[in-house]
């Protein structure tokens, strides 16, 4: 049996996944979330004999019945807190409404900008488009498409962790991380961005891998078509997928070194993933024409500008208004290019040999960094319930301690195997484990030490991380005292306490800027998005349901505008006058539950112009927006609600 020595790569992917455990634990929350892993972690060790026993038949009824639960919450949450989406989800689904509707324009900048984001859009139309002609309102098409995506991953990838591992403990494991905790209920389930269906192909393609060299002919055939077409709009939807590729090299190296190449018939489908990345390009430029989209580097940003951003010291090599203000006053994407290439060199020599180090561990922080779940691109919940309004530090404080414990557990049971791992390349589901540890480490590095870094993209080496744990053989098991089964059931008892314990008492510790109500969802000043001109002695009036009390209240007017914007309450009659304080309208005072009217009216004599979110089919409120009376459901003012 031919066996290497304890990977370096693995050591590599110890020490990162070590880094961003502390950066997860650094919240008031931290403490407690570290609690809950501790005690599930030993719960598990004790009852995972015990789950191992399970027979396949109570699994399928176990898990069965377990995802259709999972199901029927994402349903109701998608029912009752429907979020206002915004920033760049908001500009990809309000272009692709606009497809779906037969309007083949590209009326603002963002898309000339960020050309990455062009093939989600028409592919997201071409998906609304399918769902109108069975009568589904694109609000629906969309949660619809959520929730398809979402659960095939979850489907998937449990299915996935059972082929590799055959250990009932670990599925169960998995299936309460998936279905459990807030991953299949807050972003990924109330934003539709490119980021799980990047997690979703990730995952195909390294399924498709999977006994390769045991496939018929015909099963080589689909499998190899499947992932032909997943690395092709894996690299069309995030380009960054381009790290599979000297990941693939890696392995390859290592296999030829051990002189076990030939074994593992990796060629055929190394050509093929080869060949998606071939096809994205020109596919890429079909869906240009196909969605009448033509790009303008007046506008265009180099790749230098998100290695610039990777080294601004100042944003933690996250992103940066101030970068991308000088980039957007640049007159050519050559002029952009000229002085990116010349400040890149001046960040990193600024920095020196320990801030560059320094800058790097930070970015890793931030990158593995998970507590935000429930904030991504998430601008509030459109009118939150008062049950949820009335406790939000609650809720907040569980979400941030259910997903940071799921995540750190997994990474710990990660790090163990790691730890122990002696690769036996012989076997292809150790290859297969080598290739996600590699690729994950791919990712990371490149956002790391090139790229720019938000939270939410480290989420991208999930399943490699799950692949990789189910992957690597387990150790052989020790036996387990009498008591164990009731230690296991007391821990999973006492971690439950703990979290909702404190939840409660330290949720309230938590940033006190409850959005109690919202419709965020706009196409930005930044990008050119067009206002709406307001005509003399034109009343605008959109109805707001608070359902808890708020003492903070804002609209998006526009800079300059000259409108008188009111607040009624509509069971009291009660008036608030809003102040302008630059481009928003603002109210500071105390406002009980109930319904509200916001009015912004045109008093003037000539045209004033005001931020209006205007949609053709996708609802952004509850309430029409009217003009004159006259409604228009598809059309919203922007405002925020507030506890503060």
């Amino acid at each position: 049996m031919k066996k290497i020595k304890p990977a370096f790569l693995p050591a590599i992917l110890i020490l990162c996944l070590l880094i961003g455990s502390i950066g997860n634990l650094t919240s008031v929350l931290g403490v407690p979330a570290l609690l809950v892993v501790v005690l599930l972690g030993a719960g598990l060790y004790f009852g995972a004999p015990r789950l191992d026993h399970l027979s396949t038949r109570q699994l399928r009824w176990g898990i069965g019945l377990g995802l259709l639960a999972m199901l029927i919450a994402q349903v109701v949450v998608l029912h009752v807190m429907p979020n206002t989406v915004y920033h760049d989800p908001y500009r990809v689904l309000s272009q692709a409404d606009q497809l779906a509707a037969g309007h083949m324009t590209w009326d603002i900048t963002y898309f000339w900008r960020y050309a990455n984001n062009v093939p989600l859009a028409y592919l997201l139309s071409l998906w609304l488009r399918l769902t109108q002609l069975v009568g589904l309102s694109t609000n629906l098409s969309v949660h619809l498409l959520s929730i398809l995506v979402l659960d095939s991953f979850i489907a998937l990838a449990l299915h996935t962790i059972w082929q590799l591992s055959q250990r009932a403990s670990l599925l169960v494991v998995a299936f309460g991380f998936f279905a459990l905790s807030p991953f299949a209920y807050t972003y990924y389930l109330q934003v539709f961005y490119s980021d799980l269906p990047t997690m979703l192909v990730l995952l195909i393609i390294i399924r498709s891998l999977l006994n390769w060299s045991q496939k018929t002919s015909r099963q080589r055939w689909f499998a190899g078509s499947g992932l032909v077409v997943a690395v092709m709009l894996g690299a069309m939807l995030k380009p960054n997928l381009v790290v599979l590729l000297p990941a693939l090299l890696i392995v390859g190296l290592i296999l030829a070194r051990q002189h076990l190449w030939r074994q593992a018939k990796l060629t055929q489908p190394i050509l093929l993933i080869v060949l998606g990345f071939g096809l994205s390009l020109p596919a890429t430029k079909v869906f240009d024409v196909a969605a009448n989209y033509q790009p303008r580097t007046a506008f265009s940003f180099p790749a230098t500008h998100w290695i610039l951003m990777g080294y601004n010291q100042h944003s933690n090599g996250g992103y940066s208004g101030k970068d991308v203000g000088r980039a957007i006053k640049q007159p050519s994407q050559a002029d952009r290019q000229r002085y990116n290439l010349k400040t890149i060199p001046k960040r990193i020599k600024t920095l020196g040999v320990v801030g560059v180090i320094r800058l790097w561990v930070v970015k890793l922080g931030i990158v593995l960094n998970v507590q935000g779940i429930q904030r991504w691109y998430n601008g509030g919940f459109r009118a939150a319930p008062s049950w949820y309004s009335n406790h939000a530090g609650f809720y907040q404080g569980l979400t941030v301690i259910g997903y940071v414990a799921a995540t750190l557990l997994m990474w710990g049971a990660l790090m163990l195997k790691l730890l122990r791992w002696r690769p036996d390349l012989t076997d292809p589901h150790q290859i297969l484990a080598l290739l996600a540890v590699t690729t994950a480490l791919g990712y990371l590095a490149f956002h790391t030490l090139l790229w720019e870094v938000e939270p939410r993209y480290g989420q991208a080496i999930l399943p490699l991380l799950w692949v990789a744990l189910a992957a690597i053989p387990r150790q052989a098991s020790q036996s387990r005292p009498r008591w164990a089964n009731q230690a296991s059931l007391l821990n999973g008892a006492t971690a439950s306490l703990v979290a909702f314990g404190a939840a409660g008492v330290l949720g309230a510790q938590l940033p006190q800027k409850q959005v109690i109500a919202a419709q965020r969802s706009q196409l930005s000043v930044q990008y050119h998005a067009k206002p709406k001109t307001v005509t003399p002695g034109t009343v605008l009036a959109e109805v707001v349901d608070v359902n808890a009390p708020a003492n903070y209240f804002s609209v998006q007017i526009h800079a300059g505008s000259q409108v008188q914007v009111t607040l009624t309450n509509l069971a009291t009659g009660q008036h608030y006058r809003l102040t302008m304080a630059g481009s928003v309208a603002r109210l500071h005072h105390q406002l009980a539950a109930g319904q509200y009217r916001i009015t912004v009216q045109n008093l003037t004599t000539r045209g004033q112009q005001v931020d209006v979110t205007h949609t053709y089919h996708y609802q952004l409120a509850a309430h029409p927006l009217t003009v004159n009376g006259q409604s228009q459901p598809t059309a919203s003012l922007i405002y925020t609600c507030m506890q503060r």
